[in-house]
């Protein structure tokens, strides 16, 4: 050993940034490391969700193990996730799960009284602690054009006589106990695309043929310039290593016309949060 170090300083290049989206480069590190930071923000980041159900009243069409269900998959405002107890670990109540300090609680009662349909949802959802509620996506800019369609997430519909009351215990959890608890709606991250046209071979095409090569790409990587009509890249990263151009240039007996290697070193991420965590979090 001659004492090299072969240490990498990843670099981070934030690109967007909304409450639930994010977009960033990871740079000078390989896919391991890359994968590694996408399983984490999916599994590992913990959150708050509904783990326990008392169903006091229930006259609906769907049975109790459903409208359980349902509630579980509610995201929930989870910025305080961080300073919860886990329930198992909790001694304040030898890991019962139901006090201050590692659970929030909720009640729900609805009754439909008359004779237009009653939807029940995240919004009658009444919470002990102001700061952990259900994720209003009513401000999100969603683009809700009906006041009606900002009511929440739909658990059940109600029609006259039916009812529902309950009580329910959200719980500290992550991705890798269950789903219910993961922050990420999707993670994905793509290696970015280094393109090389050769230029002189490029010459040599008529103005069809350079048409018919922009166009075989589903997406749209390249562009003719309008003023020196040459073929040149439009977005690289719309580039998704489907080689219809490069089959394209295969067949037109072109070979090396265009070149699309993959940056070993660099990634772009999509974050998706489900609303409980920022995305920037």
């Amino acid at each position: 050993m001659d004492g090299t170090s072969y240490q990498r300083f990843p670099n981070v290049k934030i690109r967007e940034l909304k409450d639930d989206h994010a977009k960033f480069e990871l740079r000078d590190t390989d896919a391991s490391v890359a994968n590694a930071l996408r399983r984490v923000m999916i599994s590992e980041v913990p959150t708050i969700a509904i783990d326990l159900v008392e169903i006091e009243v229930n006259s609906s069409v769907l049975n109790d193990e459903f409208i359980a269900h349902r509630l579980g998959l509610i995201p929930l405002t989870s910025e305080r996730a961080m300073s919860m107890r886990f329930s198992r670990d909790c001694d304040a109540c030898d890991g019962d799960g139901q006090c201050e300090f590692c659970s929030v609680e909720f009640h729900l009662r609805a009754k439909c009284i008359n004779d237009q349909t009653l939807d029940v949802t995240s919004k009658d959802l009444y919470s002990s602690d102001h700061t952990v509620v259900p994720v209003d996506f009513s401000d999100s800019g969603a683009g809700f054009d009906n006041p009606e369609d900002q009511r929440g997430i739909t658990i059940v519909k109600l029609r006259k006589g039916q009812e529902l009351r309950l009580r329910a215990i959200a719980r500290k959890g992550i991705g890798k106990d269950h789903a219910k608890w993961s922050p990420a709606a999707t993670v994905t991250f793509m290696y970015e695309p280094e393109i090389h046209i050769n230029e002189e071979m490029m010459e040599t095409l008529s103005l069809e043929e350079k048409t018919s090569v922009v166009e075989s790409s589903p997406t749209k990587v390249f562009g003719i310039n309008p003023q020196t009509q040459q073929v040149e890249v439009v977005d690289a990263e719309a580039y998704t290593y489907d080689d219809e151009v490069l089959k394209k240039v295969e067949a037109m007996g072109k070979p090396g016309l265009i070149e699309i290697y993959a940056k070993e070193d660099s990634f772009i991420f999509t974050v998706e949060s489900t609303g409980a965590v920022k995305a920037s979090r």
